[in-house]
This record gives C-alpha cells, sequence and structure tokens, in this order.
C-alpha cells in the first residue's frame, strides 16, 4: 500500500521516519520531492572494464570525477552523472520507497535507472541520472526526484547493506 503525503507526515512526526533537513512543503499528495544534493560524480569514458568483485583493488579516480556543487552544473547530452540528495533519510524497518525523477525532468528528456530506498535504510541517496538530447542546468537544493512510500508486508528484513550511513556520492563499494 503506498502511503499518503498525510501518513508520510505522521510518519515524521512519530520519528519513525526521519528526513532531515526536513521541509513541508516537499511533502506531496502520495510522496516527498528529494532535493539535490552538493556532490556530482561524473563517470568517467575509461575503456578498462571494472570488475564488480574487485573494486578495492582500482582507483575509482579514474572512472568517475567528484566534484563539489556549490550553485549549478550543466548535464551535458547524454552524460551520466551520480547526484547525492540534500536529504539524509532514516527508513522504518517495516516501510520501503522507490525514486523516481520528477515529471518535468522526464520531460526535459533526462531519465533513472529504478531507484530502490530498502526497509531500515540510513543515508544520503545517490541517483545515477541520464541526460538527454540537449544540456539541462541542475542546480543544488532543486526539487528534483519524487520519493513514493509502500509498506511492507510480512516480516520485514532491514537494511545492513555496505551503503549504510552513506553521505555524498557514494561510488561503488
Amino acid at each position: 500500500m503506498i502511503l499518503s503525503g498525510n501518513r508520510i507526515i505522521q510518519l515524521i512526526k512519530e520519528k519513525k521516519l526521519r528526513i532531515e533537513p526536513f521541509d513541508e512543503a516537499t511533502i506531496r499528495e502520495n510522496g516527498v520531492d528529494l532535493r539535490i544534493g552538493n556532490e556530482v560524480a561524473v563517470l568517467l569514458n575509461n575503456p578498462a572494464p571494472l570488475d564488480p568483485d574487485n573494486l578495492k583493488s582500482v582507483d575509482l579516480r579514474e572512472y568517475y570525477k567528484i566534484l563539489r556543487l556549490d550553485s549549478s552544473f550543466v548535464l551535458q547530452p547524454y552524460m551520466k552523472v551520480l547526484l547525492s540528495t540534500l536529504e539524509y533519510i532514516s527508513m522504518p524497518a517495516d516501510i520501503a520507497a522507490l525514486v523516481e525523477l520528477r515529471s518535468t525532468f522526464a520531460r526535459l528528456g533526462l531519465s533513472i535507472p529504478p531507484t530502490v530506498i530498502d526497509a531500515g535504510f540510513e543515508g544520503q541517496i545517490t541517483l545515477e541520472v541520464h541526460g538527454g538530447a540537449f544540456p539541462v542546468v541542475l542546480k543544488r537544493g532543486m526539487r528534483f526526484a519524487h520519493v513514493v512510500f509502500f509498506r511492507i508486508e510480512g516480516q520485514p528484513i532491514p537494511y545492513k547493506g555496505r551503503y549504510q550511513g552513506q553521505r555524498g556520492v557514494t561510488l561503488p563499494r
């Protein structure tokens, strides 16, 4: 069952769901808008293959360039970047969420792969963003993504993965 905006506000007031910094203006009919944080990681064109099982022995700076986002960034056509959200989220053990772009950005040709926030997860969200056919300006603090929360049916298994507590853009671990 998807949670209503009013139910989300109730969970925040009860301190079961934490979103910091919190702005009630980001609460929507059935979700919350997330804003762009202060880091962007540009995916570089490196032809050397990456082995997900061997990331600890690789210098990821050869594949990503992390930039501080003080004000704005121009996402060039077909560019791929990782963005962090401004918000730090702490999920209850029985609530999960799905993240999608706000429709304005989808209509500008941008896209993100499906992103799940697991029950029990805590941290800033790292989103992969794909540029469209023309450059688009992205600004720190801009409402960019929309999160829809839903209750887990059955006994939940809270998140205990390697991205727990992440802050800023988090590269693959």
